[in-house]
């Protein structure tokens, strides 16, 4: 397996055990109705942190794992990959922020319903979690299809 394979992994393994990790505490905090503001942003910070932490330590244990792979610059393969990688991430970012834009009004009533107490201000902060769902999910997508590529062409 080569290294930027391996570093695929990697990241999306990380991206969805602290992403998923996080977006579990701030629907379970939404639903319970015990929405803090404060403590749902430390959450973030620390969500933001460990990934960059994480995505660090692993490309330095698979760079020495790897030795001279992990320094060979990308060939024409793994940058065709690359490219099918980053333009999937595209139309799927693309198609949720036109459907978000399309049907916000409405979940966000759904959310109002859907939580006991539904707090003061929280429209902001549910569209912004939605639109930071958008990215993550086009950044699996990226991590899938480079995933996939990788093991019909290896």
């Amino acid at each position: 397996m080569a290294f930027r394979e391996k570093m695929l992994w990697a990241s999306l393994a990380s991206t969805l055990a602290i992403w998923g990790w996080y977006f579990w505490g701030f629907a379970g905090a939404v639903r319970a109705g015990r929405f803090d503001q404060a403590m749902e942003t430390g959450d973030f910070i620390l969500a933001i942190v460990l990934l960059v932490i994480v995505h660090i330590v692993l490309a330095v244990v698979l760079a020495l794992m790897s030795g001279r792979d992990a320094q060979s610059p990308a060939d024409d393969r793994e940058k065709a990959i690359a490219l099918l990688g980053y333009r999937s991430a595209y139309v799927t970012l693309s198609l949720i922020v036109v459907m978000l834009m399309i049907t916000g009004p409405v979940l966000l009533r759904i959310a109002a319903e859907w939580t006991p107490a539904f707090p003061h201000g929280m429209a902001p902060v549910l569209t912004g979690n939605t639109l930071l769902a958008a990215l993550v999910i086009a950044e699996v997508a990226n991590s899938v299809t480079q995933l996939i590529r990788f093991r019909m062409e290896g």
